[in-house]
């Protein structure tokens, strides 16, 4: 009872999916995000663990701080949640838990001095999709293509491919998969989990047992849909590059 009551009490924020990245095109009927303020525990844990050389370490905690600070329908988990959307969700509640705005430094080349510019859903570019949403499937909740239906990958795909990787780069001939494409994880629909003969099967179908002109149709839907996996924010009209901007390191400070 007391958990129940703790629980009932901690400050909540609903996230507007519209907001995301992905612009909640990818998720099934029924899903939402609710985020609440991170611990000092996940903070200490987050800048204990932060190696500027280490970017998978660096996506380990942002993961982690984003799945132990958000609260789903019951249905759902967190690797449901499209991995675009992480770096977002995780900058949304470090300003919950910070209780102010985010900001962002750059060099206006158009004024010719440093400006800054607010990380918040009214500055993020969003990817037009305005000309594909007549191939948009409202139930299926992805886009029908050329007889492909195309989503977003889970952090769950993501997860199971990275892990995938992991344990072949400790094989004999482990280069090999440097040479693949992975464009199969857009087209697995909503699966938040890949097992290791899944993932086998899909690299021999989607780099070898495709044809030509199937090749082409998988290429040409990845290139439609290449900017919305990009980070940017728009001021004045003009966009402003995110990855290389923003601090994370002490993002929290």
């Amino acid at each position: 009872m007391f958990n129940k009551i703790f629980n009932f009490l901690i400050k909540r924020k609903k996230v507007n999916l519209k907001t995301l990245p992905s612009m909640g095109l990818f998720y099934k009927d029924g899903f939402e995000i609710k985020i609440k303020k991170a611990t000092k525990k996940d903070i200490e844990d987050y800048e204990a663990n932060y190696s500027n050389d280490d970017i998978g370490t660096v996506i380990y905690y942002i993961k982690k701080t984003v799945e132990n600070n958000i609260i789903l329908p019951k249905n759902f988990k967190f690797i449901d949640i499209k991995s675009i959307d992480v770096i977002f969700l995780f900058l949304e509640v470090v300003k919950f838990t910070k209780g102010k705005s985010i900001y962002l430094n750059y060099y206006d080349s158009l004024l010719d001095k440093n400006n800054k510019i607010e990380f918040c859903s009214d500055n993020f570019n969003y990817f037009q999709l305005d000309k594909l949403m007549d191939f948009y499937d409202y139930k299926k909740k992805c886009f029908f293509i050329d007889d492909y239906k195309y989503t977003l990958p889970t952090i769950g795909v993501e997860n199971s491919l990275t892990n995938f990787l992991i344990i072949k780069s400790s094989e004999e001939g482990s280069s090999i998969y440097n040479d693949y494409n992975y464009d199969f994880t857009h087209f697995v629909g909503h699966k938040n989990h890949l097992s290791y003969k899944e993932i086998e099967n899909l690299i021999q179908i989607f780099n070898f047992d495709l044809d030509d002109n199937e090749m082409k149709k998988i290429r040409k839907i990845i290139s439609l849909f290449s900017g919305i996996l990009k980070y940017s924010l728009s001021k004045d009209g003009r966009l402003v590059e995110m990855t290389s901007k923003i601090n994370l390191q002490k993002i929290w400070r």
